[in-house]
């Protein structure tokens, strides 16, 4: 198991499949790559978990500093592709990200998931996440 940095636009490419599984409305690479690079222009940053070679699990983030919370990392996107799930690997990316925060003195680590995704929680919670507010979303066209 290796964890690396994603920065390229072939390094991006090569994780555009677990991607997909929870992003689906990014329906090619070309425009997952495009969307990727111009979220890392507002720092967002990706790491990967690589197994013989292939990204099996990935997780997305950024920092922000807001007046709520102060500084923050906010995780975008954690992903463990269907066959590798159970693996450990969001926790495993999980560790690796709040490794981050810490180093880089944020006060805490934030997240959104989709209230269904019952298994999901389930990682969160047993990494210590509390469930503390509501995320509202106001569709514009």
């Amino acid at each position: 198991m290796h964890i690396r940095t994603l920065r390229t636009h072939d390094e991006i490419a090569e994780s555009f499949e677990a991607f997909l599984e929870l992003r689906p409305h990014l329906t090619t690479v070309e425009k997952f790559v495009a969307q990727v690079v111009d979220q890392q222009k507002e720092g967002y940053q990706v790491f990967a978990i690589e197994e013989a070679g292939r990204v099996v699990a990935c997780i997305g983030f950024r920092f922000l500093t807001t007046l709520a919370w102060g500084r923050i990392v906010y995780i975008d996107d954690l992903i463990a592709k269907e066959k590798s799930r159970g693996n450990g690997y969001g926790k495993i990316l999980l560790d690796h990200v709040i490794k981050i925060a810490r180093e880089n003195l944020c006060n805490e680590v934030h997240l959104d998931t989709g209230y269904t995704r019952h298994a999901a929680h389930k990682v969160y919670l047993k990494q210590g996440f509390e469930l503390n507010c509501h995320h509202l979303t106001l569709k514009l066209g």
